[in-house]
């Protein structure tokens, strides 16, 4: 069932009005409805969220608003964006593309990537003998479940290597958590294939973990990205630009200051605060959380184009053959565009950051 949840609407602060053009910042207010297929918002997605609070009007000054619309899964969140009850929506390319090879005229782009790389990995315990994913040859490894990034990233890689993801390794069910640490611990797998927040969860719960180098063949990969539809996609250009900006200003802000994003997430969702531990506790957690993830909202240092949301061909050609698809998806074009992303990056970044260190919660 589709809960929604309507963000507060942003107030002027004194000062942020020159980061955004006059004509922008004037501009009426349209509301983009964004599908939360994880069904709870939480400190993880601060990057999205720290925007909404007064003090960071980037939205407003963009003359846009967010509705985040919480959904249960990201299959509930493709219906949504295809049905239109959605107007973008968060998409992992591996679990979008297998569903393109079955229905090529499926009414979805990728016009803006968020995560710019990979953001799964394999973990064992600190002191397992294990060094290296072609050493998982014959071994069990634990997984969240079938539909998770880290059970379809782990599986590509293992095939990278040159192993049958069906046959040389077993995959097993463990949960997450303190579940899935104590399973790692206590021997019942070799390793975990998860997503970074699920792993710093597990951490959080006590458990250390050591990661298992990703292969090459994640450095030509992003990790998630913004799906709109492509029907109406042209119509509504300029509103997911000013959109998109907007979340680029959030990115950055976030990133600069990891622990002020956190305040201003608990300010906009109260309840998203943990209970029973004190705020000490509970911002140690969160960021250790945000600090596994937030180099990953960034292109890595081996990609040459650094614009936010940028995204190319030869990446979409990869993430095909990463996933096995090359005889089912020919073309990738269709799937993707690059038509705001000029637009989306023209803004002053060092503006940000300053605003970002000198800002109090």
């Amino acid at each position: 069932m589709i809960t929604r949840r309507q963000f507060n609407h942003l107030t002027a602060a004194a000062g942020f009005g020159l980061m955004a053009a006059p004509h922008v910042a004037r501009a009426q207010n349209s509301i983009v409805r964004l599908g939360n297929a994880s069904g709870l918002i939480d400190a993880q997605i601060t990057f999205l969220t720290v925007g909404q609070n007064p003090k960071t009007p980037f939205y407003k000054d963009e003359g846009c608003a967010m509705d985040i619309v919480n959904l249960g899964g990201a299959a509930q969140s493709v219906q949504a964006l295809v049905a239109g009850h959605v107007d973008t929506t968060a998409v992992s390319p591996p679990a979008f593309l297998n569903l393109y090879a079955k229905n090529p005229d499926i009414d979805m782009l990728f016009a803006y990537i968020w995560l710019r790389q990979v953001h799964w990995s394999i973990i064992v315990k600190p002191d397992s003998p294990i060094q290296e994913i072609k050493e998982l040859k014959g071994k069990i490894i634990g997984i969240r479940n079938q539909g998770d990034t880290g059970y379809i990233g782990a599986r590509a890689m293992v095939k990278e290597l040159g192993m049958d993801p069906d046959k040389d390794v077993e995959w097993v069910p463990i949960g997450e958590g303190g579940p899935a640490g104590q399973a790692i611990h206590a021997g019942r797998v070799a390793a975990m294939a998860f997503w970074d927040g699920g792993i710093s969860r597990i951490e959080n719960a006590g458990f250390k973990v050591r990661h298992l180098p990703n292969t090459e063949g994640t450095k030509q990969l992003f990790g998630n990205g913004y799906a709109v539809r492509r029907s109406t996609f042209e119509e509504k250009k300029d509103l997911f630009t000013r959109f998109f900006r907007a979340m680029a200003k959030n990115t950055i802000l976030a990133h600069a200051n990891v622990e002020l994003g956190v305040h201003l997430h608990w300010q906009v969702y109260p309840e998203s605060k943990p209970k029973g531990k004190t705020d000490a506790e509970a911002m140690a957690e969160a960021l250790h959380i945000l600090n596994n993830r937030k180099d990953k909202w960034f292109p890595g240092p081996w990609d040459p184009d650094k614009r936010m949301g940028a995204q190319s061909e030869a990446q979409w050609k990869a993430q095909v053959e990463f996933v096995g698809l090359e005889d089912k998806i020919k073309d990738v074009k269709p799937v993707f565009s690059t038509a705001i992303i000029d637009d989306v990056n023209r803004f002053d970044r060092d503006a940000i950051v300053k605003v970002a260190r000198e800002m109090k919660a």
